[in-house]
């Protein structure tokens, strides 16, 4: 018997080890005769998966596979698993021999006699004998087939090895003694965690991001828990008080064994101690007690369920070894049990806040105190899994609410966090407990802010501007906070929209009127979004305020939105440490496209700030955030651009372009125009470029904004070899115009480039020392474009030895960046500057022509027309002319085909 196992067979994730076993086993035993493999784990750990593989893996060798496994009712009805097993062969039995037919007759037809297992093992050998070719026989939950069974296919096992039978068997336990010397075994554990990830995107129940974070957290990579555990579908119930998701009837069935054969006594303290939110062995024995009506009794179970392994007990805490056997134990035991337990452990645990949870899962009506202890619990949860346990107390604090308002705020901050938390469907289960009607103009507010949380409900008009400012208005002597919330929600939507200055002076006046100093973080972030120039040059907020706080998130986006990016940087890489902390994965896409943004002036390497956005875009996409899923396409979009890669650099811009029309706001389009002005920029295209970036620079808006600084960068580069220069140098003084009360510091910088860049001769020596002066090298691509200038323009000035520096700087940071156009464009230069390029030729060509006219002859001979190549070099079309009119007859050719094939270029 042979075989070949391929990894995905059977839709099989991992196992790469037990693959090879299957392979092993397939392959028979050394003197080519049957084998055993023996799998063993913990509940949902895939011995049924594994088996099915065996079996697949082995019909299609065309190996015959006959299979039993447990079924409850036939438990304590004899030999029932062997016969499912050889039925399909017993018609074969009257070719056996007599005593073989009368050891099958006595276990199958109720002979005189019973068979021992090992005649029974012999008989079932010799019947699966009379089968042509090799025979593998899967025994799934050996176990809890009926022990009659169980004793002969152990003996079967033993005996294979002197037949054409391979047998794998899986069960709980570990191996026994009964297996052959050279039996195959294993025991399953849980998936390494990027298996683990990938099965529950391939056939886990849920698509959203933090749901799939959620269900790997609780699963601890048990592959049954990570197909069957979802946050979704249903109200949170008992699991989620402990940070855990509901078990399915299928999860829970697969620990009901760990259950029976417990005393009372075992079983209520099991109970208990899974229902509690505290690990304290004495709050746990105490709630017992009330539970059993008995000291001793509570005792003995704990100490039966110490004894076996079911639950750990270490410096007086409690532990579950299996702690998906906790979630199973709540779906198995009745409502009743469960509340009777609540009520014992809100009266015994000892933390306020812990003891309010099971209390309220009891609560009949309303109760404020209970209400504010769960406020507190809410607070408290800082776990991978806490989403659960605040979001569920919130819930439940709301439902003890005496006070509509109060109600309505609670179910409010329970919608806030779930969106932070990325959690759609329970933010909106949230939103919809609010009733407005009961509230007056409050609800009313509240509704707005709901609303606007939710950016799928956020294609609105301009006109919610203003009615978010006048409900702002309205609420702000009752509820700052909330008042607060709607102005930020209108300087949101102002941002996206890229509103006018009508719209931006509602949000401005309302912030002058309703928030007095001191400002906080917040209140920066309002400012930011609707003016940010005039926050240049101001002190902002401390970020020193307690771990939870969104103050460094806040403030690193104000600086991102200032273009103070070399500030913004460590504020936003420690907002993204904490939110992964806190698993509030709803934050991240905000966080990581700044971040992308950032890292294309301040890294020396791309490849992380395109890495930031593909994972901004992917997790905004799956937590419900089109418009910072559109922001991170365009993020990408720019970086391929500046990468060369122009086919997906176009993609992007398309798609960015298409979600900004669909979702009504045209932020994205700039970014997409900026991606699709690098692409022709890049491929030499300047003319244009120029035009593209020029309506991108000089677009009407009340605050310059950061990306138009970015592609007034570009429109600096491209406006020379596009014959622009004069008309950049007007939008240079439009630009400084514009922002004369405040520059950011890559704006200072741009200018500074852009002086050097478009200066006349006799000033451009000054101006290129200033561009690069101290700080230059923070900026590694404007660095990179200001080297790269200065040794052209050494160059032109016939001072060529002095251009070899800059220029080689400038080849070695774009080829650092992976700006493959850029440092094509250097290493021409540098050819032109008498650099050799190294290039293998079959002439030594550099003893014929110039440098300049080598450069000029490799870009013709790849069919580069005259204007082309005169926008990659710096020329004038008619001097590309004049030299190709020199360089033909020095090399003895008439025509461009024939010059690419004296060069050998294609």
């Amino acid at each position: 018997m042979s075989t070949r196992v391929h990894a995905g067979d059977n839709g099989l994730i991992g196992r790469e080890h037990e693959q090879k076993l299957v392979a092993a086993l397939l392959e028979g035993g050394p003197s080519g005769g049957g084998r055993v493999l023996h799998l063993s784990g913990d509940p949902g750990t895939g011995r049924t998966v594994l088996i099915r593989f065996a079996a697949a893996t082995a019909a299609r060798q065309g190996v015959r596979v006959l299979s039993t496994a447990s079924a409850p009712s036939e438990r304590d009805l004899r030999h029932a698993a062997l016969h499912s097993l050889l039925r399909p062969h017993l018609t074969q039995a009257s070719d056996l021999s007599a005593t073989h037919r009368a050891v099958l007759e006595g276990a199958f037809a109720g002979g005189a006699r019973e068979p021992a297992p090992t005649q029974l093992a012999t008989a079932a050998l010799s019947l699966l004998a009379l089968t042509p070719g090799p025979v593998l026989v899967c025994v799934d939950d050996l176990d809890h087939i009926d022990a009659a069974s169980r004793d002969t296919v152990r003996e079967l096992a033993a005996l294979c090895g002197r037949s054409r039978v391979c047998v794998v068997v899986a069960e709980r336990t570990a191996p026994g003694t009964w297996l052959p010397p050279d039996a195959l075994t294993a025991t399953l554990g849980s998936l390494p965690e990027p298996e683990a990830r990938e099965l529950v995107g391939r056939v886990g129940r849920d698509t959203g991001h933090t749901e799939a974070e959620l269900v790997l957290a609780v699963a601890g990579g048990n592959p049954l828990a990570l197909t069957e555990l979802s946050p979704n579908g249903s109200i949170p119930g008992d699991a989620a008080g402990l940070g855990m998701l509901p078990a399915t009837p299928r999860l829970a069935e697969a620990y009901a064994e760990d259950l029976e054969n417990l005393s009372p006594p075992a079983r209520g303290v099991l109970l208990t101690a899974a229902l509690s939110t505290s690990p304290l062995a004495p709050d746990i024995l105490e709630a017992s007690e009330y539970l059993l009506k008995g000291r001793e009794a509570a005792r003995a179970g704990l100490a039966e369920l110490v004894a076996r392994g079911l639950i750990t007990e270490e410096d007086l805490r409690l532990r579950f070894p299996r702690p998906l056997l906790r979630v199973a134990v709540l779906h198995l035991e009745p409502g009743a049990r469960r509340m009777a337990a609540h009520a014992a452990l809100g009266r015994s645990v000892t933390s306020p806040s812990r003891a309010a949870w099971h209390a309220a899962q009891v609560a009949v009506g309303t109760d404020e105190e209970l209400a504010q202890r769960l406020e507190s619990l809410a607070a408290e949860s800082c776990s991978d899994t806490g989403a659960l346990v605040t979001l569920s107390a919130l819930e439940c604090a709301a439902r003890l609410s005496p006070h509509p308002r109060r109600r309505a705020r609670r179910l409010l901050r329970a919608t806030e966090l779930a969106c932070d938390y990325g959690l759609w469907e329970q933010a909106l289960r949230h939103a919809r407990g609010v009733d407005p009607a009961e509230l007056g103009a409050y609800g009313i507010a509240l509704l707005l802010w709901v609303h606007d949380l939710l950016q799928g409900n956020s294609a609105v008009g301009g006109e919610r501007i203003a009615e978010l400012c006048r409900a702002a208005r309205t609420v702000a002597s009752e509820d700052p906070a909330l008042a607060q919330k709607l102005l930020i929600a209108a300087a949101r939507r102002a941002w996206w929209r890229h509103s006018g200055a009508d719209e931006r002076s509602l949000v401005i006046r309302a912030v002058e009127d309703l928030r007095s100093p001191p400002r906080d973080a917040a209140d920066f972030f309002l400012w930011a979004m609707t003016d940010p120039v005039s926050l240049i040059g101001r002190p902002l907020p401390d970020t020193s305020r307690p771990p939870g706080s969104d103050d460094q998130r806040l403030i690193g986006q104000v600086a991102h939105l200032m273009g103070d990016l070399d500030r913004a940087a460590p504020l936003l890489e420690a907002a993204e440490t904490a939110a992964r902390a806190d698993g509030r994965y709803g934050l991240l896409p905000r966080i990581l496209v700044p971040r992308a943004l950032g890292k294309i002036w301040l890294d020396a390497d791309w490849g992380p700030a395109l890495a930031m956005a593909e994972e901004g875009r992917t997790i905004a996409a799956r937590t419900g955030q089109p418009y910072w899923a559109a922001r991170a396409t365009g993020a990408q979009g720019i970086i391929e651009a500046l990468r060369g890669h122009h086919d997906r650099a176009l993609e992007c811009a398309g798609e960015a372009e298409e979600a900004s029309l669909r979702l009504g706001q045209i932020r994205q389009q700039s970014l997409a125009a900026l991606a699709r002005a690098l692409t022709a920029s890049s491929m030499g295209r300047y003319a244009e470029a120029h035009a593209q970036l020029r309506s991108i620079c000089t677009a009407p808006t009340p605050s310059y904004t950061l990306e138009q600084t970015w592609a007034l960068a570009f429109l600096v580069e491209a406006a020379p070899p596009a014959g622009e220069a004069a008309d950049a140098s007007l939008v240079v003084e439009h630009v400084e115009a514009l922002t004369r009360t405040g520059r950011s510091p890559l704006l200072r910088r741009t200018l500074a480039y852009a002086h050097a860049i478009l200066a006349p001769d006799e000033e451009a020596e000054t101006r290129y020392a200033e561009a690069l002066g101290t700080g230059a090298e923070t900026w590694p691509l404007l660095h990179a474009m200001t080297r790269f200038g200065h040794g052209a323009w050494l160059r032109r000035r016939r001072r060529v030895t002095e251009s070899r520096e800059p220029l080689a700087t400038a080849e070695s940071v774009f080829q650092a960046l992976g700006a493959r156009s850029r440092a094509a464009q250097a290493t021409s230069e540098l050819r032109v500057a008498g650099r050799p390029d190294g290039e293998p030729a079959g002439s030594d060509l550099s003893g014929v022509l110039s440098p300049q006219q080598l450069a000029i002859a490799r870009l013709a001979a790849r069919g580069l027309s005259n204007r082309a190549i005169g926008e990659q070099l710096r020329l004038s079309p008619r001097t590309v002319s004049t030299h190709l009119y020199r360089i033909f007859p020095k090399l003895d050719v008439t025509s461009r085909a024939q010059l690419a094939a004296k060069l050998d270029t294609d």
